[in-house]
């Protein structure tokens, strides 16, 4: 690795209340993106219903969410660099609004195309949101207590799927009408992009490495891609992100099937997982950073991950589910808050946009094949086999990643 980052007495913006004021905004930014990814999966047996498919094509249409994300996110690590972090997430932030107001405009035709046309402009927002959230918080922070912050920023999918849930439903019931939700998130991306023109500052003196700041580190695609670990946190992130989503994407549709629920209740359960998970996420950031060890904790979580997919779609008792609900929030906010803090650590500073990107591509690629490849395995063989033959592998597979392959690796 390159020369350590500077740690001397910082001037200008660099006050702690000023990087936890960029942490926030660019948290809210974040939270945007899942919060628009998750319109059409929790409501997801209504969006079935009044658009007349099945399991199969719902698939589909929450997988092309991820494909414009992950097209976007390598050349997004030079682009961010070129023009910053603040025109970068207004970006992101236009394409929700966009995509919101097509999918407002679009619904009561019964559209399923132009709905998806939508859900693609909105990943392109998702995708690019991977990429900047990294590369706007780690240069307010020294490398040593970056665990808490990038914790923080890790909970933007898990904060989204825990509040999201049971706002849904609840406008769709007081409406009774799907588009209602796309207004609301219109409405919300707006908001925030405001809120974060106002707070949002550049770092004045950053926490990077010294060969960056004097301008003889640059950019590298040829260096990143050489990164063995980087791909490894890569592959890892691929497989667990895709079994996970894919998972999230039905439990709602499980739950009220299977085990005879209301939408409302199916809602406060996946809420639940995920508000755990929102919680769980810089609690884990802070314990790697006090013991030390990204790794130790990236295992456990993995570990609760293989458990979560062997009982996700087979327990149907109320007090048993609540062990799924706590090994969702574990693996949801843990893994990613582990990888996300990684992927800053393993790189020189100068290659940590690229770094994310590799996580941001390897997350919508995986949560585009996972989402789309499940539905049509619980339309084949239900919901407890396709937990068995897709989550329980995948999380295993990723379980040996994180325990073999990044030993000693990670700190």
């Amino acid at each position: 690795m390159s020369s350590a980052v500077e740690s001397a007495p910082k001037k200008g913006t660099m006050s702690v209340g000023r990087a936890w004021a960029v942490v926030v905004v660019v948290f809210l930014a974040g939270f945007c993106m899942p919060a628009n990814m998750g319109q059409t999966m929790w409501l997801a047996p209504v969006i079935m219903q009044t658009f007349g498919f099945g399991e199969n094509v719902l698939g589909i249409l929450n997988g092309c969410f991820y494909i414009l994300g992950a097209l976007i996110a390598f050349p997004a690590a030079s682009f961010v660099r070129k023009i910053g972090v603040r025109k970068s997430v207004c970006i992101a932030l236009a394409c929700g609004i966009v995509g919101n107001l097509i999918g407002a405009l679009v619904i009561p035709m019964l559209s399923v195309p132009l709905l998806m046309v939508g859900r693609f402009i909105q990943g392109a927002g998702f995708g690019l949101m991977g990429v900047i959230g990294v590369v706007a918080i780690t240069p307010w922070f020294p490398k040593e207590r970056r665990g808490a912050p990038l914790g923080f920023w890790g909970m933007w999918v898990a904060v989204a799927n825990s509040i999201t849930p049971l706002v849904n439903t609840a406008v769709f019931g007081k409406t009774g009408s799907l588009e209602s939700v796309w207004w609301l998130y219109f409405i919300v991306d707006i908001v925030v992009l405001i809120a974060f023109l106002i707070v949002y500052r550049d770092p004045s003196d950053p926490y990077i490495d010294k060969a960056e700041k004097s301008g003889e580190a640059k950019f590298s695609y040829k260096e990143l891609f050489g990164n063995k670990v980087v791909w490894m946190l890569a592959a890892l992130f691929f497989i667990e992100e895709g079994a996970f989503i894919a998972s999230q994407g039905f439990l709602s549709a499980y739950i009220h099937s299977q085990m005879n629920a209301s939408l409302v209740i199916a809602s406060a359960f996946i809420t639940g997982g995920a508000l755990w998970g929102a919680i769980f996420s810089p609690i884990s950031g802070k314990i790697s950073d006090a013991i030390g060890s990204r790794y130790k904790i990236l295992v456990f979580c993995m570990i609760c991950a293989v458990l979560f997919g062997l009982i996700a779609f087979w327990v149907t008792d109320w007090r048993i589910y609540i062990i799924v609900v706590i090994l969702n929030g574990i693996t949801g906010g843990g893994v990613a808050a582990m990888l996300w803090a990684s992927c800053s650590e393993v790189v020189p500073s100068h290659l940590i946009s690229g770094a994310t990107a590799a996580l941001a591509c390897s997350q919508s690629v995986g949560m585009f094949i996972g989402s789309t490849f499940f539905g049509g395995v619980v339309a084949s063989l239900g919901y407890t086999m396709a937990g068995w033959v897709v989550l329980v592998p995948c999380f295993g597979i990723g379980l040996l990643i994180a325990a073999f392959g990044l030993r000693g690796k990670l700190r």
